[in-house]
């Protein structure tokens, strides 16, 4: 493991280390704050020109320290983080307001309709008028009946060929929810998987189909009784869980990678936002 990964899963991997020094914080801890801080002051200003360098002042720290800092801490570049932040908002105003794309456009920082269309459509999946068409007819649909029409065994003629990855979820609570477990390009949990499958619980889990490359594997698991619209919209509710693999997944055609431990945890605020609609995006996508 490099000295990076290290930091990183040393700073991401404990979420309720103690202080030490008689309640003094830990520079771990300091780092959290610094970095809650910012992210705090980007959802409430979303429409502002944010640079590394104003950033950089909201946690007191230098440009080059904070962005280390940042990235340990959260996984991602502030930049792109920020980016995530404002497809987050932008996709909840699509889904859950009658506002017109260009008003949602200069309402999360975007000046130009053309860049935040394109990144729209990369980031979330699909463009903005076509979730907003996903979302009157399927919005009210409990999600786990969309699962369950996915998860219909496909005809062997209609396989997808490729790589397996397996593992195991563990979850925080004996809650047997649905977990959404996708294979993606990036650390964040954005556009379409590039393969998914679901489990119920804790258990194992195999992703068939997977292209041939290097994956990020991301899971998260919404309350029972969500509906499609409440995912597309990706509400804030404290009690999803979130969770990755320690590292980056190779996968070849036709061999099985794995297994892989997924462990689950409720979501941070420093924890980047959930753009994909998993798995109801893929559905989307063929639509």
């Amino acid at each position: 493991m490099t000295a990076l990964a290290h930091d990183r899963a040393t700073v991401r991997g404990d979420r309720s280390e103690p202080a030490h020094g008689r309640g003094r914080p830990t520079i771990l801890q300091q780092h959290r704050d610094a970095v809650s801080r910012v992210i705090r002051a980007m959802r409430d200003r979303l429409d502002e020109p944010w640079t590394l360098t104003r950033l950089a002042q909201v946690a007191y720290l230098s440009p080059f320290h904070f962005s280390r800092v940042f990235r340990l801490v959260t996984g991602t570049p502030p930049g792109r983080f920020l980016s995530a932040l404002r497809m987050a908002e932008a996709r909840r105003l699509v889904v859950s307001s009658r506002m017109n794309v260009t008003d949602i456009c200069t309402t999360v920082g975007y000046s130009s309709l053309g860049t935040f269309t394109t990144q729209f459509t990369e980031q979330v999946g699909v463009g903005p008028g076509r979730l907003r068409r996903l979302d009157a007819a399927h919005g009210d649909r409990p999600l786990e009946h969309v699962v369950a029409a996915e998860a219909e065994p496909a005809d062997e003629e209609d396989a997808v060929p490729g790589g397996v990855v397996t593992g195991t979820v563990h979850t925080p609570a004996e809650d047997p929810r649905l977990v959404l477990v996708g294979l993606f390009p990036t650390p964040l949990a954005q556009g379409l998987p590039v393969a998914c499958t679901t489990v119920t619980g804790d258990g194992p889990f195999a992703v068939t189909g997977v292209p041939e490359g290097t994956w990020h594997l991301l899971a998260c698991a919404h309350p029972e009784a969500v509906t499609v619209g409440e995912v597309l919209a990706g509400a804030r509710d404290p009690d999803v869980w979130v969770g990755v693999a320690d590292a980056p997944v190779a996968v070849r055609p036709g061999r099985t990678t794995g297994p892989l431990a997924v462990r689950l945890a409720p979501a941070r605020p420093i924890d980047p936002p959930i753009l994909t609609g998993l798995p109801v995006l893929p559905l989307a996508a063929r639509s």
